[in-house]
């Protein structure tokens, strides 16, 4: 039950306490008054009519008290059920900064790390369901009483009650909390979006539905409304570039210039283009694909990712820039086996809005005809955290990009909240060990435990297991023993611009060397 409610009860005892005292008390000054109790009686009078005056006074308040809590739980259930469609006594936004406020100013609060969430569930028609609004108000109330039972004091989930605010107001969940960790925020996240996914395969919701959100730490002095709206502005940066968390930056705020002109501008002119970085595969001593990574070739040289992002992100455009690559990826290789050139099949990475499209397979369909590549040169990766969205869909998307011949591999796997039976339930032809695993596969034991596991893991599911982020020898001997199928990394390849990666494929040392 909310704290709200919760105040009702409290109040509720405080007013018969304070009844029974006044009761109490009245009738002893009455006695004091009749000579009843021993000794001088206007002591007694005196006493008892303080006390009774006391008590009168705590009831009063009690009373009072009572009553404005009695209104304003009513109030949200009002509220409640007109924006939720349910009974119930979810804070609004108004008593969300009251408490927050309160909670602000206790002293032992101030050294925390504190932080305002904001998240929605949104939608977007995959099927043209006539249920669409009445799915996601459904999916609202159940999203409701899971965070009202996720932070109550008999869930024992780490997510303490005293220490997250929660309110729903115009369609989106705002949650105040105050931590330690610094980590905590992902964790929420991570539940509530775990808690979305399940709830939409559970009922084999056939709509895309993802929940978008938008953190705010906040700092100093700074006022709640400052740090909620700061937190829905980055919540709305999530879903303009279809990921799923977005901590606030100041950036966002430079509403004068966001880079549209200047990302729209390179758009056009195509300076957006694909490098590739080739995969080894250690068994067959070749290598066997390249993933297509993005690079913006400017005037002023080639920049990476870190130097557009930021810009696209703000500009909504990662997604244009995604299939700009896509294109001239399938460009490049059209062009390779026109000139009978070896040629290797590309990764090209999908967002999660882009591969749940409902134009998605036909985009991709198309784009082959127009160059008249085979699907068989084309592997698409998806994160783990993509498929888990809508298991429903993802595997019909899947299973119609395998009959065409097109592999799709399950990128970053064994980071987030990895859900293993998901390698059962959908068909993915190779899992990508993130770089992170690799990185302390030298120096941690544990790691080279979970390694060994996830390889196996992928072989008894018939996928290929790729690692990424190899760099040195030591790492691909280990690797080796794993019985890791391929590698990525600067160790065979750093990301290539096309007529690089072409001599690259043509004539390498290590193909050489392990051919011998």
């Amino acid at each position: 039950m909310i704290e709200n409610t919760k105040q009702l009860r409290t109040y509720s005892v405080m007013l018969w306490s304070s009844l029974v005292g006044l009761i109490v008390f009245t009738v002893l000054t009455v006695l004091a008054i009749l000579n009843i109790f021993p000794g001088p009686q206007i002591l007694y009078v005196v006493i008892f009519a303080v006390l009774t005056f006391v008590f009168t006074a705590g009831f009063t308040l009690s009373l009072k008290a009572h009553h404005d809590q009695k209104q304003f739980v009513q109030q949200l259930r009002v509220e409640n059920s007109y924006t939720l469609g349910m009974d119930a006594t979810f804070y609004n936004l108004d008593a969300f900064k009251n408490r927050v406020n309160r909670l602000y100013r206790k002293r032992s609060n101030r050294d925390k790390l504190q932080y305002v969430i904001a998240f929605t569930p949104t939608a977007a028609d995959i099927s043209s369901s006539a249920n669409r609004n009445k799915i996601l108000t459904d999916l609202n109330q159940r999203l409701a009483k899971f965070l009202s039972n996720l932070f109550s004091r008999e869930n024992k989930n780490g997510f303490l009650e005293r220490n997250n605010i929660y309110a729903f107001n115009r369609g989106t969940f705002l949650i105040y909390c105050f931590t330690e960790d610094e980590k905590y925020p992902n964790k929420l996240v991570a539940t509530i979006s775990n808690e979305c996914f399940r709830l939409v395969n559970e009922e084999k919701i056939k709509i895309w539905v993802q929940p978008f959100f938008g953190i705010k730490a906040i700092k100093g002095n700074e006022s709640v409304t400052s740090a909620v709206e700061d937190a829905m502005l980055a919540r709305n940066q999530s879903e303009k570039n279809y990921e799923s968390f977005t901590y606030f930056r100041e950036s966002f705020l430079n509403r004068d210039y966001t880079g549209g002109e200047e990302i729209t501008r390179a758009l056009e002119n195509n300076e957006f283009i694909p490098y590739y970085q080739l995969k080894y595969n250690i068994k067959e001593k070749r290598f066997v694909s390249a993933e297509v990574l993005a690079r913006w070739k400017t005037p002023d040289g080639v920049k990476g990712p870190g130097k557009f992002i930021e810009m696209a992100e703000r500009s909504g455009l990662l997604n244009a820039i995604d299939l700009a690559i896509f294109e001239k990826a399938i460009k490049d290789t059209s062009d390779s086996l026109k000139r009978g050139r070896r040629t290797l099949p590309v990764s090209v990475n999908f967002s999660l809005y882009e591969f749940f499209s409902r134009r998605f397979i036909e985009t991709i369909v198309g784009t082959l005809k127009k160059y008249q590549v085979p699907p068989t040169y084309l592997e698409i990766e998806i994160t783990e955290t993509t498929s888990q969205v809508n298991k429903f869909l993802s595997i019909s998307v899947i299973k119609k990009l395998k009959e065409l011949g097109i592999r799709v591999l399950m990128d970053d796997f064994g980071m987030g909240y990895s859900q293993i039976e998901s390698l059962r339930q959908i068909p993915f032809d190779a899992i990508k060990i993130d770089k992170s695993f690799s990185d302390k596969i030298l120096t941690d034991e544990k790691t080279k435990t979970i390694v060994k596991y996830l390889v196996e893991l992928a072989h008894t599911n018939g996928m290929e297991a790729i690692v990424e982020g190899v760099e040195t020898k030591e790492q691909v001997e280990v690797l080796r023993k794993l019985k890791i199928d391929t590698i990525q990394g600067f160790y065979y390849s750093r990301p290539l611009p096309f007529d690089e990666y072409n001599l690259m494929i043509k004539s390498n040392t290590f193909e050489k060397e392990g051919n011998k």
